[in-house]
């Protein structure tokens, strides 16, 4: 072991960013097409809107639960 090493490895975050979209467009995706089959199911013209809506804010509540830093 060479005494130039970090004997802390940092964490590899390189990742995250795609990671964390990745996540936003899976939770709008899904929630987005269960308001729309919810709207073709009941005849309705509202639920894909809050489908959309109600995805992103749980992605980002997920996201806040993943991500938010310890102290």
């Amino acid at each position: 072991m060479s005494q130039h090493e970090d004997p802390k490895p940092t964490p590899n975050t390189a990742g995250d960013g795609w990671r964390v979209l990745s996540y936003l467009i899976g939770g709008i995706l899904v929630y987005g097409g269960i308001g729309f089959g919810l709207d073709r199911w009941l005849g309705t013209q509202f639920l894909l809107p809050v489908g959309i809506v109600l995805g992103a804010g749980l992605t980002i509540l997920l996201l806040n639960f993943r991500y938010r830093q310890r102290p």
